[in-house]
């Protein structure tokens, strides 16, 4: 049996046994998540596939399948007792010269050393544990064309900064419907996958390796597509939070490959690259009727609206501030956002609002004051919730519950990147104990913490 290798795995459905066939579409067909919850609502469902279906069936007789699924397909051949003949399109490149300069830490040296010698596959490492330094350093250890895919425009600055920095080259970029490639260039999945067909396969024939940022968002049918006209040779992942609480974690590994390396917060703490931030659970006295799911939109919107609790969040922001900290305080609602930074400007502290909704020069403007240590508090929705680096913030407020595990370890990580000026961090977790479920996303909350830290973090 031929397989084709370049952005995907092609077969001859002719050459593919029936039952080989069969086990692939079921190995690699995933429950919907966004059609489970409209279900589990309520809600229209509309067009939303039931099903995520990763093998495509083609009117020409070709069979394709996520180039990650290579070891997938070899399993099911070889328990039929099939061969395979892989027939290798993927691109290399005449390589560029490139230098790292950076003096990388023992576990960034082993990670580029395994991404070198794997060819595909995810990093994961901690926020703050230098994903971009690592990847960026692995680029010039490949000397191969690079394309680097992100899904914000704060990770195409961060990007930027590190082939700037480390490379001491300026790295095209592919967004905002522009497209200026280079030999190292930065793209946001959102231009790119708007692209002709013919365009996006141009623009992968121009890469010998390709980058996914915060790689757990693969799995999405627009990194799909992109991935699908990308015949890079090298093709890796990166991220902090791999596993996905939908169920397609599978899906990561079958589009970038097995995982390369993997180190974790106590590793990086216990080795002085990461500092243990202390947790400070405060209790408010918000409470709500609440009698069933149904009412859980309500509750929140109730939340955000309550006066005693929105005044406690704001004090004790501006209390850390007027201590010297540097304070990020996150909600889940932008409303929510804009009245908390009110309340604080109102007690005399400055505050900047970053949402999605905040121009993009602007929100640049806001992060270079909030590191340099010019803007005392920002206020921000779950935009913050990847790509903000800012090391020398300590103090982070959850005012917003919730329990995702991605967006727990993202937010802890905020505060565990060292700083001459941190000498202790701090995360206060707003626990709205009167509310039974709030209650329990809290506990999950904190077994989260528990599990991220590899113990018990500092409580008081």
């Amino acid at each position: 049996m031929l397989a084709r290798v370049a952005g995907t795995i092609a077969l001859r459905k002719e050459e593919c046994p029936p039952k080989v066939l069969e086990r692939l579409r079921r190995d690699l067909s995933f429950p919907n998540p966004e059609y489970v919850s409209r279900r589990r609502m309520g809600r229209y469902v509309g067009a939303t596939p039931e099903r995520i279906e990763c093998l495509a069936e083609h009117a020409d007789g070709w069979v394709e399948l996520p180039r990650g699924a290579v070891g997938l397909l070899r399993r099911r051949a070889a328990k039929a007792g099939v061969e395979v003949r892989f027939e290798d399109h993927r691109r290399v490149l005449d390589p560029v010269d490139l230098r790292a300069e950076i003096e990388l830490r023992p576990y960034q040296r082993d990670a580029v050393g395994r991404m070198v010698r794997g060819i595909q596959g995810t990093v994961v490492m901690p926020c703050g544990g230098g994903k971009t330094a690592t990847g960026t350093a692995a680029i010039a250890e490949i000397g191969q064309p690079a394309l680097v895919i992100v899904h914000t425009h704060d990770l195409l600055e961060q990007w930027r900064e590190s082939v700037s920095r480390i490379l001491d080259t300026t790295a095209g970029v592919v967004a905002n419907g522009a497209s200026e490639p280079a030999p190292i260039t930065i793209a946001t999945v959102q231009t790119v996958v708007r692209l002709a067909p013919r365009e996006l396969a141009e623009l992968g024939a121009r890469f010998g390796c390709v980058i996914v940022d915060e790689a757990h968002h693969a799995p999405a049918s627009t990194f799909q597509t992109v991935l699908a006209h990308m015949p890079a040779r090298f093709r890796f992942g990166l991220t902090a939070t791999p596993e996905r609480e939908d169920g397609l974690t599978p899906l990561l590994d079958f589009t970038i490959g097995p995982r390369l390396f993997e180190i974790g917060y106590q590793e990086l703490v216990a080795g002085g690259f990461l500092q243990a931030p202390e947790i400070r659970p405060v209790y408010t006295g918000f409470s709500f009727d609440y009698a069933g799911p149904e009412d859980h939109h309500r509750c929140l919107g109730a939340l955000v609206r309550d006066p005693a609790r929105n005044a406690m969040v704001a004090d004790l922001a501006v209390g850390e501030a007027k201590a010297g900290h540097t304070v990020l305080v996150l909600s889940g609602r932008v409303g929510h956002c804009r009245r908390l930074a009110e309340l604080v400007r109102e007690r005399g502290v400055s505050a900047e609002v970053l949402v999605g909704a905040v121009k993009k020069a602007d929100r640049r403007d806001i992060l270079d004051r909030f590191r340099r240590g010019e803007v005392p508090v920002v206020v921000a929705s779950t935009l913050a919730d990847e790509g903000l680096d800012v090391p020398r913030l300590d103090r982070i407020v959850l005012a917003f519950p919730g329990r995702t595990k991605g967006r727990t370890a993202q937010r802890l990580g905020r505060l565990m990147r060292p700083h001459p000026d941190k000498q202790g961090a701090v995360l206060f977790d707003v626990v709205d104990a009167a509310v039974g479920p709030l209650l329990r996303q809290f506990r999950e909350r904190r077994r989260l913490y528990r599990q991220l830290t590899g113990g018990n973090p500092s409580w008081r």
